[in-house]
């Protein structure tokens, strides 16, 4: 149930971030070191930096999970994975569906925020060099 509840918030943002000129970003997060709002800021300016510019049928998605390695608490270790994809909504007569175009990974294990929000910055910036 807690899950459901941080998924919430996090596909809210998602959902009106979408803009006229602007690529949209959908995210999933289920790592309580890194906020909904800290993780789209994160891939928003590693887009910028980058010079990313998506058509609107195209959307940049970002998954981030983490767990805990070892006792939760103070000065945990959390062990993370960071998967960013371009991807493209494409008909399938019926229905609407997204494709993924490029796809990148990035993981590791932290203590803080601040180093996974640098892996969430170079997963994104090197998925962009992929020029999909």
């Amino acid at each position: 149930m807690k899950k459901a509840m941080m998924l919430l918030p996090v596909l809210a943002l998602a959902a009106g971030i979408a803009q006229a000129g602007a690529y949209s970003v959908l995210q999933e997060s289920d790592c309580p070191l890194v906020s909904a709002a800290e993780l789209s800021k994160a891939v928003r300016n590693a887009g910028a930096v980058t010079g990313l510019d998506l058509p609107k049928d195209m959307a940049l998605r970002a998954e981030l999970h983490c767990t805990v390695d070892g006792k939760a608490g103070r000065g945990a270790r959390y062990v993370y994975t960071f998967r960013a994809a371009i991807e493209r909504q494409v008909s399938d007569g019926e229905q609407l569906r997204w494709m993924p175009v490029a796809a990148n990974t990035g993981f590791g294990t932290t203590g803080g925020s601040s180093s996974m929000l640098r892996q969430v910055h170079f997963t994104v910036r090197d998925l962009v060099r992929q020029e999909p």
